[in-house]
């Protein structure tokens, strides 16, 4: 999870399509991931995660600024164990969980999130 993040972040889509799999694509293609307008990504929370034999989950929370708004993705993800490579299959969306005012921020700054993207 953490890898598909950082490609996320960094807009590295052919390593996106490549980390999903191939059953689970449903048309989704390296354009369909440039799509304006694109978030600007600011940090990943893993919440848990689990793994049995070949199949695994985790939860977690992207978070992200869209036209000035912050937002969280808050989804429960599965991964299937394919040919040795760990691969994205499909995710539940899950409502954002906004941390509290005092609570350190999303972004990393080291500030409150009141102090920080609250605003």
């Amino acid at each position: 999870m953490r890898s598909r993040f950082c490609a996320f972040y960094l807009g590295l889509n052919s390593y996106l399509i490549d980390t999903h799999h191939p059953d689970f694509l449903n048309g989704l293609t390296e354009a369909d991931l440039t799509q304006e307008p694109l978030p600007e990504w600011l940090s990943l929370h893993v919440i848990a995660s689990d793994q049995r034999g070949d199949s695994g989950y985790v939860t977690f929370q992207a978070w992200y600024k869209l036209d000035g708004q912050l937002d969280a993705i808050h989804e429960h993800s599965s991964f299937e164990k394919l040919a040795g490579r760990w691969l994205y299959t499909e995710g539940k969306q899950k409502a954002a969980i906004l941390p509290k005012r005092n609570d350190p921020c999303v972004c990393r700054s080291g500030k409150k999130f009141k102090q920080c993207c609250w605003r």
